[in-house]
């Protein structure tokens, strides 16, 4: 159900983008919704933010039923609140493969999105990343033996030595700093038959090429604009609002036509995913404000038919926002910190585990 929610947000604006790149007069709602992603596309900076436009109540009534969903669940959901962050030296229609962009990523739970439990930030080759490990406690429970767990292990970190000072800012809640490239290495020297102690790497091998990636798109704007219709539905909250209305089979059956083999290479997806596509029209409100995009929200449960209930999620849009930048005062963190902390813990706090490995941060 999470992964699904995750990525709603962008299913929608795939859809409302793409089913909106037909002609069509000046005037017409979809020419409105065409020119503000068209807009978009030429920004060099992008934010969204994804959150339920629901009550804690309100995600229960449609959700209740679910396996292990509670009313403590919900109202997890109602405060959650994502935003991802996108940025380039030059417009995003203009990116070519090798282009350098930035990524950010940040997820809270206290209801405004100001405090975030997660930040994770990709800048000119390295990752930086701050956790708020006490925060998870509104995830899994303060009550719970799990947040019990958490809590003594982050009693350690005092117990740290300064050799773990990196290992030691990160449980604090502080910016570390991650060179990818160095874990990798490291995993590989240290892996026996294939296995390592630090767990599988991502595999970056099974990405799409540029040329791949632009035929799976085009397929999906062909399918969408034979089939998508639009109405105007007045202006409210200072924007102009558009419903896209799809006919979810019609376009399933349509995309993987056109997509024939090409189903083969995308990453985690069976063409009979496509089979399971409900019968149903699926429709997606979007915003647009002073001719740029400003958000689309759609009721998710359009997707779940075990559904009792409306559960509007909305994604807010955010085109020309400051560019993403490196964290300053960042630590360091090192895969030979991570195996130091290891050694650490099962030394039950014995400094001279970690000394004697002859690991330095």
């Amino acid at each position: 159900m999470r992964k699904g929610l995750a990525a709603a947000g962008v299913v929608a604006m795939i859809a409302a983008g793409s089913a909106a790149c037909g002609t069509a007069a000046a005037s017409s709602p979809d020419t409105k919704v065409k020119n503000a992603f068209e807009k978009l596309n030429g920004e060099k900076s992008l934010t969204l933010g994804v959150r339920f436009d629901a009550s804690a109540d309100q995600i229960y009534t449609a959700l209740q039923g679910e396996e292990d969903f509670t009313k403590e669940t919900a109202k997890t959901l109602a405060d959650l609140r994502v935003a991802v962050a996108l940025s380039a030296d030059k417009a995003f229609k203009d990116l070519k493969d090798g282009d350098k962009s930035s990524f950010a990523f940040q997820l809270g739970a206290d209801g405004s999105g100001k405090k975030s439990l997660v930040d994770v930030r990709a800048v000119n080759d390295k990752v930086y990343l701050r956790l708020d490990l006490k925060g998870f406690e509104t995830l899994i429970g303060s009550s719970s033996k799990d947040a019990a767990q958490l809590n003594e292990f982050l009693g350690m970190a005092d117990e740290l030595p300064a050799s773990l000072a990196s290992v030691k800012s990160a449980l604090k809640g502080d910016w570390i700093s991650l060179d990818l490239k160095s874990f990798e290495s490291f995993a590989k020297s240290m892996s026996k038959d294939g296995d390592s102690p630090l767990g599988a790497l991502p595999d970056t091998s099974k990405g799409l090429d540029a040329k791949t990636q632009q035929q799976v798109v085009d397929a999906l704007r062909k399918a969408l604009v034979n089939n998508a219709k639009f109405k105007e539905l007045g202006n409210h909250d200072g924007a102009d609002h558009v419903e896209v209305t799809v006919p979810a089979r019609q376009v399933a059956k349509e995309l993987e036509g056109s997509l024939g083999s090409l189903t083969r290479q995308i990453p985690d997806f069976k063409p009979s995913d496509l089979e399971k596509v409900p019968n149903k029209t699926v429709a997606v409100d979007v915003a647009v404000k002073g001719g740029k995009l400003a958000g689309i929200s759609l009721d998710v449960a359009q997707f779940d038919t075990k559904a009792k209930g409306k559960l509007p999620l909305v994604v807010d849009v955010n085109g020309g926002a400051d560019p993403v930048g490196a964290p300053s005062g960042a630590k360091v963190l090192n895969p030979q910190d991570l195996m130091g902390l290891f050694m650490f813990a099962f030394g039950h706090g014995d400094d001279s585990s970690a000394d004697d490995s002859g690991l330095e941060s």
